[in-house]
């Protein structure tokens, strides 16, 4: 009979854990998902954007930047960019709904920019400009590159 129930005991409290975890796991899951559903950022989150912006004329320096760039990024960061913490994104800054990036970063050419955003709410950014000059010097251009993302994400 004390054997009995010392095993309902153990069942019970097994049992009361595994319901508690299951809850937990639960509520996780709807937290994730209510913020995928409305954009929403826990508090304090972080990211990183590297735009590559270019124009609708194209030269082949201007594609090697961009080639470079994202293979920077991809190749330095994969973790990073799977969990979100940092975004590669190519925009073409001579579309209509693109011109503000003009205003925003003090574009005159085609250019790498670091923008730093918590919250949703964009706190600094940076015009990789040596990119122009590194485009010749390969190993040179992806260290520069990825020692500047690792910085902004250090700091971010």
């Amino acid at each position: 009979m004390k054997q009995n129930l010392q095993m309902n005991k153990a069942y019970c409290l097994k049992l009361t854990l595994s319901l508690v975890l299951t809850g937990c796991i639960a509520l996780a899951s709807l937290s994730i998902f209510a913020q995928k559903k409305t954009g929403a950022q826990p508090a304090g989150q972080r990211k990183v954007i590297a735009y590559y912006f270019h124009t609708n004329t194209r030269c082949s320096t201007c594609i090697k930047i961009e080639q470079y760039s994202k293979e920077a990024i991809e190749q330095g960061f994969p973790y990073e960019l799977k969990n979100g913490t940092l975004e590669m994104r190519i925009v073409n800054y001579e579309q209509p709904e693109n011109r503000h990036f003009m205003n925003d970063y003090k574009l005159v050419s085609k250019s790498l920019v670091l923008v730093n955003l918590v919250n949703g709410r964009q706190t600094k950014w940076t015009n990789l400009k040596l990119v122009w000059q590194l485009t010749g010097r390969k190993d040179a251009f992806l260290n520069y590159v990825r020692k500047e993302v690792r910085g902004y994400l250090a700091n971010s």
